[in-house]
């Protein structure tokens, strides 16, 4: 018995085409898992640079537009009376201690 040989992927010339065609998508794959990652983190990132814009924002709203509460510090005005300087508060309590 004589065994011949028989190519199985047909001859060298499509091998080749064959390897140098998956080396490209290999490659491309590659590349496109890159180019996705880099698109996404700088998705990331601006929503994150959104969400500090408007908490920032927020938080300086609130300082602006806070109301006065009854633990907040007294504003003392000074004002001259019959019987030297006295200092009452804007709010109008005259309490003396």
């Amino acid at each position: 018995m004589t065994e011949t040989h028989q190519p199985t992927s047909g001859p060298r010339a499509g091998r080749v085409l064959r390897d140098v065609l998956a080396a490209v998508i290999a490659v491309a794959t590659i590349a496109l898992v890159f180019i996705l990652a880099a698109m996404l983190t700088a998705v990331f990132l601006a929503i994150l640079g959104a969400a500090l814009i408007a908490g920032g924002a927020y938080w300086l709203w609130l300082k602006v537009r806070r109301r006065k509460s009854d633990d907040s510090p007294e504003v003392l005005v000074a004002t001259r009376g019959p019987e030297g300087w006295t200092v009452d508060g804007l709010n109008g309590s005259k309490r003396r201690d």
